[in-house]
């Protein structure tokens, strides 16, 4: 169960989140797909096949672009492609049958600078117009304090519902319900 709007809304996992697809939930009805993480330093292939060639040894210095194996994928042969420059590490063999995100090799980046990775959130989140109570939804700032009780009362459900709520929207509550 997620709140989303003040209301209360089931959500599945209906892919688990892995190398070649990201993952994947249902919220009332609706899908909402995740991609996986841009990561060009662990080469894996997206379909299930076969190593068929590799076409540089170990330790290769490669260009962006550069082919790096090729793959059979139902009696067609598939050049596979570095996305960025570097240096190329072995971790399967020829011959090998692939899954999707199997990890053909691993790709020492010349400039890993140049990639961005993902930082984990570890704050609250917060949304406007999702049953928060944000500074504009405040008691001070609106001429209708029908609307701003009625917010106030969607938060509250929400805590007693098993919600988790940050100590200033709960500090923000006590406040506007004590007024």
């Amino acid at each position: 169960m997620i709140s989303i709007g003040g209301k209360s809304q089931v959500a599945y996992q209906t892919s688990k989140a892995d190398a070649a697809s990201g993952m994947k939930i249902s919220v009332n009805g609706k899908t909402v797909s995740f991609s996986p993480d841009y990561d060009p330093s662990s080469l894996r292939t997206d379909v299930a096949g076969k190593l068929v060639k590799k076409l540089v040894p170990n330790g290769t210095q490669l260009k962006k672009g550069s082919p790096y194996a090729e793959i059979e994928v139902m009696k067609m042969f598939m050049p596979l492609k570095v996305e960025e420059a570097g240096t190329i590490t072995w971790a399967n063999n020829e011959g090998a049958a692939l899954a999707p995100g199997d990890l053909l090799a691993t790709l020492e980046l010349d400039n890993p600078e140049n990639v961005s990775t993902a930082t984990i959130f570890e704050g609250d989140l917060d949304v406007a117009g999702w049953g928060s109570l944000g500074a504009s939804d405040s008691p001070t700032n609106s001429k209708r304090p029908h609307i701003t009780l009625r917010q106030a009362m969607d938060k509250v459900k929400c805590g007693m519902a098993g919600y988790v709520l940050s100590s200033d929207a709960l500090a923000t509550l006590v406040l506007f319900t004590s007024s």
